[in-house]
């Protein structure tokens, strides 16, 4: 008891030791080192730092990246289609507090309605403080129509519009002149407004368009000519399951310094591509219907477009539509060293064609989409006389998807092993539903085939 009495006054090592490994030594940091800290949270959490002591007061006030996103203002299920004062008046205080001129970005997502008068003047709020990037998603809202401060600004460089948004770009002069990404949805498009738009933007090099077609647009024309313009997504949205009705689109692409492309569509369109000189990766998806009343040469002249890529992905869509008229697909691909084709029903017939094209292709992948059998009619491989010369001197990888094992592919496969002079792997990607006497079958018969290249692998997965 004397001992217990004559330690109660002092102090434990322990506890010394546990206080100073517990200093608080975040808050020493700079302040340009907290900020940078802080703007990787939400703007709300960051806001709510002001309260953990006197040093953290103000140290939100330099965020120069501000999301605001409503969705992370829990109400209950009842005002889901109410307008939150709360958030409003956040996002207003906000602006009014952070330091001018100190905005880099800013990102709005309102899922619910809200004043346009609010959502103009937080956007004029942060053009005025020199924003660089601006996102903004609108999704219970109607139409909005865009500032003209925007179409102007000299500091704005990326532009990100999840909403349908009204466009009137000026009819003369320059357009977005400092704008380098540009990420647009278009509904009820004025022909006239890509031409006029995109071309008069001297610095775009990014831009992603989504648009959507219903059934009372008949011909929507996408005319972009652009030397600044290094990658394009187009994505067409088609609102309608009439595949006879007269929904179309045109495009015309004029880009020589394009690098990436990327089309997917629900509707083969017309697609006039120039100068596609510095084009490296093109990804086409769009889906075709025999029975539509589409001309499938538009595939056949897509791809001729191409002819540059180094990089090539096509679906099934674009594959069957090429095979209705692959008599007179005669196609160049003399950069081409990746291709990826998605087959179905048809197409096969056209693969081969397209090897003969590509004489330095060094890697195919081959997804086999079909999820019913196909019939020997539809398969359609042609083994030609003459056999492709990047098989004999350039392919080093084949990945074949979806196998099932049937005779047609076995027949494929066993083509190119054989025929592959400098294969350094083929992989096998069997569907998940073969069976395990299928699958063992499949690997007993393809590991006592003579191959091309004695020194290649074999996965069968």
């Amino acid at each position: 008891m004397q001992k217990s009495r004559s330690n109660a006054g002092k102090p434990n090592s322990r506890t010394r030791g546990s206080k100073r490994g517990h200093a608080d030594r975040i808050s020493d940091l700079p302040d340009a080192i907290l900020g940078r800290i802080v703007s990787f949270l939400p703007t709300k959490n960051t806001v709510a730092t002001s309260v953990l002591s006197r040093r953290w007061k103000h140290v939100w006030t330099s965020l120069a990246n501000l999301s605001f996103d409503d969705r992370l203002c829990l109400r209950p299920p009842a005002s889901a289609y109410v307008v939150m004062p709360g958030f409003v008046d956040f996002v207003q205080t906000v602006l009014l507090r952070t330091h001018p001129g100190n905005i880099d970005s800013f990102c709005l997502h309102c899922s619910r309605p809200i004043d346009l008068s609010s959502v103009n003047f937080w956007l004029s709020s942060a053009l005025m403080q020199s924003v660089r990037e601006l996102q903004l998603y609108l999704g219970q809202q109607n139409r909005v129509q865009l500032l003209e401060t925007i179409y102007t600004s000299t500091t704005l460089e990326v532009l990100k519009l999840d909403s349908d948004c009204v466009i009137n770009a000026p009819c003369v002069g320059t357009c977005f002149p400092t704008m380098k990404v540009l990420h647009m949805q278009l509904q009820n498009l004025d022909n006239s407004l890509t031409e006029k738009m995109f071309s008069a933007c001297p610095c775009l090099e990014e831009l992603s368009v989504h648009a959507y077609f219903d059934a009372d647009d008949s011909r929507t024309n996408f005319i972009i000519a652009s030397s600044t313009l290094k990658h394009f997504t187009l994505t067409v949205v088609i609102d309608t399951d009439n595949h006879f009705s007269e929904i179309d689109h045109t495009v015309m692409l004029k880009a020589p310094n394009l690098q990436c492309l990327h089309i997917i569509a629900d509707r083969l369109g017309s697609y006039v591509l120039e100068e596609m000189h510095c084009l490296h990766e093109a990804v086409v998806h769009i889906s075709y219907a025999e029975w539509s009343q589409v001309a499938p040469y538009r595939a056949v002249e897509l791809l001729m477009g191409l002819s540059k890529t180094k990089f090539l992905s096509v679906n099934c869509g674009i594959m069957s539509a090429v095979d209705q008229c692959y008599d007179n697909f005669c196609p160049s691909f003399s950069e081409l060293t990746f291709l990826e084709v998605k087959l179905a029903g048809s197409g096969w017939r056209v693969l081969p064609i397209i090897l003969h094209s590509s004489p330095n292709l060094e890697r195919l992948l081959v997804d086999k989409e079909c999820w019913f059998e196909i019939t020997k009619e539809q398969f359609g491989w042609i083994e030609s006389d003459c056999v492709p010369q990047c098989l004999l001197q350039r392919v080093k990888k084949i990945e074949i998807i979806r196998v099932q094992g049937d005779e047609d592919e076995q027949r494929v496969i066993e083509y190119f092993l054989q025929q592959c002079k400098c294969l350094e792997v083929m992989i096998i990607n069997c569907k998940a539903l073969i069976f395990k006497n299928q699958r063992k079958h499949l690997r007993q018969r393809l590991s006592h085939l003579k191959r091309g290249c004695d020194g290649s692998e074999l996965l069968l997965l």
